[in-house]
């Protein structure tokens, strides 16, 4: 955080001071009573939260923004408190002035998946001009954005913010906080219907990313290839749009596509020229997540050779189509950090594309996100489909919410005795011990939430040699 005077803050939130006097440097600002430390601005949120004593006697100085100045009364003088009418207003009052401190390139990125492999690269091009601050691995949860806007101070030179989205009101939410001036759109699928209902809700919920954006000032990156994404009304923003993708005509566009030793390779074309792109990990999702973080960082000022250099030196985010030696000789590809089934069907066809021969074992999970209504049966049965589609030689369905991908599968002709359905991670060694050898390919696409139980790490210990 950048420290700051009291005085310098006390006329951007409002209030009077009813107690104590003084003006204390901030160096911390939080929002509930048990976190305050020394040189602490306290917003008072939690109201109901005890007030502990003796960490407001421990710690000095301490300034107490609130509603309810009595609650800090037997504090003494030591503590300075400001009284405010509304303290989500002062709040709000205190993130709008904090941000408006600093005039930095600042990025949003949203979209079903690839988020925090395009985060990650983007702050891995711009680490060699800035210090960075970004959202920390995929750990984007709203009430969170506090301590990622504190983060940045006066030597931070850029930053990166992925925003997921659970509800609506999500991706509006990270902007009143972030207020990113480039945004990047990367897909629409289907997912988070727990808390969107719908997939129409769910797309509305991502088209939030044109909220309050500046229709000069203000930059657009989309995805030309996603259909969902050609459904949200941009018109009003056509002059600050970038698109990337394959099609003719994108801003950012790759050709000559091909797999290579470790990742992607292709050539880049942008404004009559073209650069030689090598990205760690594989899949053409991967090229996409390249193309929108090369845009991002050109947006911030950043050399496209430069950027394109820097990819070359990525790694790869870890359980992110990772690829390991496994027991007997085997393959195996972990993609456990999440599921969604757009990167479910990216991960079943990066696993026909490099297994060749070999035989395809397609262990396969629940999607925590999409609930268990209609439309997630529908998401479910696609996943059948795309098992078909890339000649899975075996599959093991894990959950009962995910059965139906099983069904589909036996449906459309797999053989049934070599489709399974398990919740034990002791039970799926068993099946997978005499499959496994120098011509087997393993994918794990189960969610992290599973693979965190016993019998799931146990598994996973067995399986994976280096």
């Amino acid at each position: 955080m950048k420290w700051l005077y009291l005085n310098e803050l006390v006329p951007h939130i409002g209030g009077s001071l009813v107690q104590g006097e003084g003006n204390p440097l901030i160096k911390n600002v939080v929002t509930k009573r048990y976190k305050v430390d020394n040189h602490t601005l306290l917003i008072d949120l939690y109201t109901k939260r005890k007030i502990n004593s003796k960490l407001f006697k421990k710690f000095k100085p301490i300034v107490v923004v609130t509603e309810k100045p009595q609650d800090f009364n037997h504090l003494g003088d030591d503590v300075i408190v400001i009284k405010v009418e509304d303290v989500d207003e002062a709040y709000w009052k205190f993130i709008d002035y904090y941000r408006s401190l600093f005039d930095i390139p600042i990025i949003g990125v949203t979209g079903t998946c690839g988020k925090t492999t395009t985060k990650e690269m983007i702050k891995h091009i711009l680490e060699k001009r800035y210090k960075v601050q970004a959202t920390y691995k995929s750990f984007n949860g709203g009430h969170r954005n506090h301590r990622y806007l504190l983060g940045i101070d006066e030597t931070t030179g850029a930053a990166v913010i992925e925003m997921g989205v659970d509800s609506p009101g999500d991706i509006t939410f990270y902007i009143k906080y972030f207020r990113p001036q480039i945004r990047v759109l990367l897909n629409i699928d289907v997912y988070h219907l727990v808390g969107c209902k719908t997939p129409e809700r769910y797309l509305e919920a991502k088209a939030e990313i044109l909220h309050d954006l500046d229709p000069v000032n203000g930059t657009l990156i989309l995805n030309a290839d996603d259909e969902n994404i050609k459904k949200i009304d941009v018109s009003k923003f056509r002059n600050i749009i970038l698109y990337f993708g394959f099609s003719d005509g994108c801003d950012f566009q790759a050709t000559d596509v091909a797999y290579d030793r470790g990742g992607m390779r292709f050539t880049l074309r942008h404004q009559n020229q073209t650069y030689p792109v090598f990205v760690p990990g594989y899949g053409k999702h991967n090229v996409y997540n390249a193309l929108a973080a090369i845009a991002a960082t050109w947006s911030a000022g950043v050399d496209i050779k430069e950027a394109c250099e820097r990819l070359a030196s990525f790694n790869q985010v870890i359980e992110h189509l990772e690829f390991h030696s496994g027991l007997g000789g085997c393959t195996v590809i972990d993609d456990t950090w999440n599921v969604t089934p757009l990167s479910m069907a990216n991960a079943l066809q990066v696993m026909k594309e490099v297994a060749g021969s070999k035989t395809k074992i397609a262990i396969l999970g629940y999607m925590p996100q999409l609930g268990d209504g209609e439309y997630a049966q529908q998401e479910y049965a696609k996943m059948g489909e795309k098992v078909i589609e890339t000649q899975v030689d075996f599959l093991i369905v894990v959950g009962d919410e995910a059965k139906e991908i099983g069904r589909k599968a036996l449906e459309l002709g797999m053989d049934p005795s070599k489709v399974y359905f398990s919740n034990s991670g002791t039970e799926i060694y068993e099946i997978l011990h005499p499959l496994l050898n120098e011509e087997a390919i393993v994918l794990f696409k189960i969610p992290h939430r599973v693979m965190v139980q016993d019998s799931f790490k146990e598994l996973k210990a067995k399986i994976i040699v280096s």
